[in-house]
C-alpha cells in the first residue's frame, strides 16, 4: 500500500526545522492529519512559512496534538493498514526526515525506504499532465502548502502515473 506524505515545517533554510503539520493519504484515500501546538514552532518559522503555510492551518482541537499523541496516533493509523506500507513523498530529505523524527516507534508494516515521486522526474513530456492534475486538486478549502492537501495532490499525480505505466526518466 502506498502512503503519500507531506509535511509543513518551519523553513527549508534551517539546519533542523521543526514540524508544524503532517498529512498522509493512502491509495484508497484514507487520511491522517495533525498539527503541533503553536508553541512548538511559532518562534522558529521563517517569513515564507508565515505567509504561505500558517494561514492554512486548522488550529482546532480536532487536529492540534502534542508530539507523543501524534506519534502514537500515526503508528496506529499506519499499522491499521493490512498491507506492507511504503511512503511516497516529493521531498525525502524534508518530509521523510520529519516523519522519522516524529515516530517514536516504527510501525511494523512500514518500509524503512521511501519512494520519491515528482512530476519533474517523469520527464518533460509527462510533467505538464501531472502538474495539471495536481493544480486542479487545489481550490477553495484545499489550499497549497497544507500538508494534507499537498499529500492528496501528490497521490493524484502518482496514481495517474502508475495507472499509465509511467516510470521516472532516471530509472533504468
Amino acid at each position: 500500500m502506498l502512503i503519500f506524505l507531506d509535511t509543513e515545517f518551519t523553513g527549508l533554510d534551517q539546519r533542523k526545522p521543526d514540524l508544524i503539520s503532517i498529512g498522509l493519504v493512502d491509495e484508497t484515500g484514507q487520511e491522517f492529519y495533525a498539527e503541533l501546538p503553536e508553541v512548538h514552532w511559532t518562534v522558529q518559522c521563517n517569513e515564507w512559512v508565515h505567509f504561505n503555510v500558517l494561514p492554512h492551518l486548522h488550529g482546532s482541537d480536532d487536529y492540534v496534538q502534542n508530539e507523543a499523541l501524534i506519534s502514537e496516533s500515526l503508528v496506529a493509523w499506519i499499522e491499521n493498514i493490512s498491507d506492507k506500507a511504503i511512503i511516497v513523498t516529493d521531498c525525502i530529505d524534508a518530509d521523510f526526515t520529519q516523519l522519522k523524527r516524529l515516530l517514536q516507534k516504527w510501525p511494523n508494516n512500514l518500509d524503512v525506504r521511501p519512494i520519491q515521486f515528482t512530476a519533474w522526474s517523469m520527464g518533460e513530456d509527462k510533467q505538464p499532465t501531472l502538474q495539471t492534475l495536481m493544480n486542479n486538486y487545489y481550490g477553495p478549502g484545499r489550499p497549497r502548502h497544507h500538508a494534507l492537501h499537498d499529500a492528496h495532490a501528490l497521490r493524484l499525480a502518482a496514481l495517474y502515473a502508475v495507472k499509465n505505466g509511467w516510470q521516472p526518466e532516471n530509472l533504468d
